[in-house]
């Protein structure tokens, strides 16, 4: 993949100091989707040059983000990632199950939290696997063994025992075990099984905590290992689990917490440290806002203070931290410099620079452009007025804050709409609970909005109409659109929301949310129910109206003329199907009026019996009820009638199942595994049909068709709505002008789609309300874990995907969208994950259009920079 100059320059500085004598560890601090993961694996590239191999070890908060970049690195080793073993995802695990190697790399992924045991409070048994481990491990120490088997079946009390089985140690030394553990039960000298046996002897521990401490010395002994250790390790987001770099001092006077701490330093040293050191590269796009892994701030309100840690850990230095911190002060105090402005202007940028010469060796970061010449977003300005009921609610708000929190209540209320109904979560919650309800409250579904920067959002975002569109029209329509999507009156575009304040988005969503419902449910009642659920005698027609047929759609192309009218297109697409039916001695002078779900199923296998088999086995997984007609024993088809012609053309052309099939043709997906079918089949059924059967969109589509049952009033607007121009233009998105290829477009369409709403909580009153809204954090996709060796079986697990939020998704919808693009997409919200002023409370923007090119910046981002 060809970089960006930006990117390269990156590569370059980094890749110089990573190689170089010292700490070795940087930062890149771009902003959310410029590309941190690309820069990272050019990187490992640069570090592997002149060693026979380089053991790279990619760590992150989460098993889902450690899937979905992944293959990024796995691509080092020219192994396709769907082959690929990825070997054990503990530490304990490893040395048994080594990750696969080529190119003379070894990619290792993990979570901190799962590899480095015991740092955050819970259970701390780990894995079945890693206790099997532990009991072998255990057969050397037999006066131990017995002690620890003792406590074991006591805590069992008869049920299930943590140490019943024994595992493989296969990849470990007895003495590696032995060092381990002396290390982690701090028995440097004399017998290891009788401090072990002493240290069980103590009140405050059990076999659950003996468990953890065991788990730890595997851990340290993996570590240790040089098949293990890693020459480059790769710390994504860590900002998130910040305590890895940043240690918590410990202050209990506790004794097991402070050998909880003593052996976290323990396992960290082994990872980051040592007389053979790895590089170490931080990615990260919040760097000034440090968390431990547990969740709270490193430190809480001043975030500078984080900023300054930071660098002391990337430069091993306290000098450098010390240096840092009073760069930064001078810098603070240059901002108050008081004189003309000359001479305020030379202050600031002495202070900065002075900074930026701190910082340069140690990160870099780029951010987007803001204002540029011939900028492509319309930067309109809009003048919000506050209105009477506006004051009502924040005088309340404020109010009911208190002392401890007034300072912050004009910010809060200035970006979070009815903050005393939506602030859940944060520590002034249990005030506004405490206290009476607003004068003024949203939920009703009715009457004007209490904020303005919301009344102007919902305005931009559109009324209930616009918000119920499933999909927004194509960027080019195919044809002339009917209905909705006719253009009668102009759609919304894209909207996106900044704010500073977690509280925004959910707040925004749940009010748009209430407002497209009409108002909140009452306690306890059910929702409504979503269609397209299968069961009866229709489910045979459900399921051919989401089946990709195998030859069939492939006997159209729709016509493609802006101007043309949908009869025209149905018309042309029925000759087609006539030329394609007669050519393959399938007779068109029939009587009968079948289905057309069993009229395409029948012609499916009578033109090719072999790819029939594969669609009905497809079928019948999920055809359910004894109604349910059994598609392995529908028969072969070679005459229909004129009618059923019209019928099945018509089908072909607007059922979910044919159009996308034909988009697969358009795009190369191959279809050829039986994989690659099931996975097209699920994303079809189990996440587009789930999607369309939500209340609101059916509600908007019977409403605007004549059609009576819901199926056929969707089919009807697939046509009318350009639903293939959608779906095609989305596909070109994700393959040509992104790195998506052959399945993955399925599986990153698959992730687009939500088939059901997130919850967010909503006061009224004196009632706590759950709201559905549809909204997430990230795209998500379902993808298959690599294939495992020995028999292990792999699970299917969904991660998230940091692609461009698709068309066809919600105009509703809230989202944080990694990379916007202005492609044909829907109005979204979303809060700005950019890298801003540490400190500085939020306030709503909305930016119009598309994504522009992007500002190229070295050296750091700081307030005023």
């Amino acid at each position: 993949m060809e970089l960006a100059p930006f990117q390269s320059r990156t590569v370059e500085v980094a890749s110089e100091v990573l190689k170089a004598n010292g700490p070795r560890r940087f930062l890149v601090a771009d902003e959310v989707g410029l590309g941190k993961t690309v820069i990272a694996r050019t990187i490992a590239q640069r570090l592997r040059a002149g060693r026979r191999r380089l053991n790279v070890m990619y760590l992150c908060p989460s098993l889902e983000i450690a899937g979905q970049n992944r293959p990024k690195f796995v691509s080092l080793t020219g192994i396709d990632p769907d082959e690929y073993d990825p070997g054990g995802d503990r530490l304990a695990l490893v040395p048994g199950w080594l990750p696969e190697e080529g190119n003379g790399f070894r990619v290792f992924t993990f979570t901190p939290e799962t590899s480095l045991p015991g740092w955050k409070p819970g259970p701390r048994t780990g894995r079945k696997t890693e206790r099997e481990l532990i009991r072998s491990a255990l057969e050397r120490f037999p006066a131990l063994l017995s002690a620890v088997k003792r406590l074991d079946r006591e805590r069992a009390a008869g049920g299930r025992r943590l140490l019943a089985d024994r595992g493989d140690l296969k990849g470990f030394t007895a003495i590696e075990i032995e060092r381990a553990m002396r290390d982690i039960f701090d028995c440097q000298s004399g017998s290891i099984e009788k401090a072990a046996l002493k240290w069980l002897e103590r009140d405050d521990v059990d076999v659950v905590e003996f468990v953890g401490r065991f788990r730890s010395v595997l851990a340290l002994a993996a570590l240790r290992l040089k098949k293990v250790k890693p020459d480059l390790v790769v710390l994504d987001e860590f900002h998130r689990y910040a305590d890895l770099i940043v240690p918590k001092a410990e202050t209990s006077n506790v004794r097991l917490k402070q050998e909880r701490a003593r052996i976290h330093r323990l396992l960290v040293e082994a990872l980051l440290g040592g007389d053979e050191r790895p590089a170490v590269l931080l990615l990260s796009a919040t760097p000034y806002r440090l968390r431990r892994l547990g969740g709270d701030d490193i430190h809480e309100v001043d975030h500078y203070r984080s900023l300054i840690d930071l660098a002391g850990f990337l430069a091993d230095d306290e000098g450098c931290r010390a240096a840092v911190e009073e760069a930064m002060r001078d810098y603070r105090r240059a901002l108050k410099t008081i004189g003309t402005g000359d001479a305020i202007r030379a202050s600031v940028l002495r202070a900065k620079e002075r900074l930026e010469a701190l910082l340069r060796p140690l990160m870099a970061r780029t951010e987007r452009a803001l204002v540029h010449k011939e900028d492509l977003f319309d930067r309109d300005n809009p003048q919000v007025s506050v209105e009477t009921q506006d004051l009502v609610v924040f005088k309340h708000f404020a109010e009911t804050a208190g002392a401890e929190f007034a300072g912050w209540a004009p910010a809060m209320w200035t970006s979070i709409p009815y903050p005393a109904q939506t602030m859940h979560g944060y520590k002034i919650w249990k005030s506004l609970q405490a206290a009476k309800p607003a004068p003024i409250e949203a939920g009703s579904g009715k009457g004007n909005l209490a904020h303005p920067q919301l009344r102007h959002l919902a305005h931009l975002v559109g009324d209930k109409a616009h918000l119920s569109l499933p999909w927004q029209p194509p960027t080019v329509a195919w044809w002339r659109l009917e209905g909705p999507w006719s253009g009668r009156r102009p759609l919304p575009g894209k909207t996106l929301l900044f704010s500073r304040w977690r509280g925004a988005p959910t707040a925004i969503s749940a009010l748009l949310s209430i407002n497209l419902s009409g108002g909140l449910r009452k306690p306890k009642e059910k929702a409504p129910v979503a269609l397209l659920r299968p069961g009866g005698s229709e489910t045979g027609a459900l399921v051919g109206l989401f089946m990709p047929w195998p030859s069939l759609p492939l006997a159209i192309e729709p016509r493609k003329s802006r101007g043309t009218t949908l009869a025209s297109v149905r018309a042309d697409a029925r000759r087609q199907l006539e030329v394609y039916l007669q050519a393959r001695r399938i007779r068109l002078d029939g009587t009968e009026k079948r289905p057309t779900w069993i009229v395409a199923a029948g012609i499916e296998r009578e033109i090719n019996g072999t790819t029939y088999q594969r669609v009905s086995s497809l079928a019948d997984r999920v055809s359910r009820g004894a109604k349910a007609k059994n598609w392995s024993s529908l028969p072969k088809i070679n005459r229909v009638s004129p009618a059923e012609v019209a019928a099945l053309s018509d089908h072909l052309l607007s059922s979910p199942g044919s159009i996308l099939a034909r988009c697969l043709v358009r795009h190369d997906v191959p279809q050829d595994r039986p994989r690659d079918r099931q996975r097209t089949f699920a994303f079809l059924w189990e996440n587009l049909r789930p999607y369309l059967g939500h209340r609101a969109f059916a509600d908007l589509i019977q409403s605007s068709s004549k059609k009576k049952r819901y199926p056929d009033a969707l089919a009807d607007a697939m046509l009318r709505g350009g639903f293939e121009a959608v779906l095609d233009e989305q596909m070109c998105l994700l393959s040509s002008l992104g790195d998506a290829e052959g399945q993955e477009i399925v599986e990153q369409l698959s992730a687009s789609l939500l088939d059901r709403p997130g919850l967010v909580q909503f006061r009224r009153g004196r009632t706590n309300h759950r709201v559905p809204v549809q909204g997430r954090d990230s795209l998500r996709r379902r993808r298959t874990e690599p294939r495992r060796k020995e028999g292990n079986k792999a699970p299917s697990q969904q991660h998230p995907s940091p692609r461009v939020q698709l068309a066809f998704l919600a105009a509703h919808a809230l989202h944080h969208l990694d990379r916007p693009r202005g492609i044909g997409l829907p109005s979204l919200v979303q809060p700005d994950r950019s890298l801003g002023p540490p400190g500085r409370s939020g306030r709503l923007r909305a930016a119009r259009g598309p994504h522009r090119s992007l500002r190229e910046s070295r050296g750091p981002a700081l307030a005023g920079a």
